[in-house]
């Protein structure tokens, strides 16, 4: 014996079962979701914080070179004679080339350094993302 399907049953649990799993889906997407915007809020955070240290790095370096720059400026003023002068000039332009070049190096050196951290915890966090999908 056959057992009859109620048409109105059939379509309840039709409607039952694509809800429920509408449910389950609007779940799974909503858990992705959250940790795709806690993964950005990383990324971001990691980012700005590495931009800052490199900002902080070149004020430094900005305040540094006024005040030495002042300095010599000053002890240029004292010369009395233009071999002391040049002297002077000389050995202010050797002592700022070599500050400069030291801190073009070290800034170089710490902007790539934050690119990669960067680049590589982006990487990172695409990849979770995308393997998750």
């Amino acid at each position: 014996m056959t057992k009859k399907i109620d048409a109105s049953e059939a379509m309840s649990t039709a409607a039952n079962e694509a809800i429920e799993k509408s449910q389950e889906m609007f779940s799974k997407t909503t858990t992705a979701s959250e940790k795709f915007v806690e993964g950005m809020i990383e990324v971001n955070a990691t980012a700005f914080k590495s931009a800052e240290l490199v900002a902080k790095k070149a004020y430094e370096n900005y305040v540094s070179n006024v005040a030495a720059a002042f300095d010599d400026a000053k002890s240029l003023a004292k010369t009395a004679d233009p071999a002391e002068f040049y002297k002077s000039a000389t050995s202010s332009f050797s002592k700022t080339s070599e500050k400069y070049t030291a801190q073009g190096k070290e800034m170089g050196e710490m902007a790539s350094k934050v690119f990669k951290d960067n680049a590589d915890l982006a990487k990172k966090f695409y990849s979770n993302v995308f393997s998750a999908v």
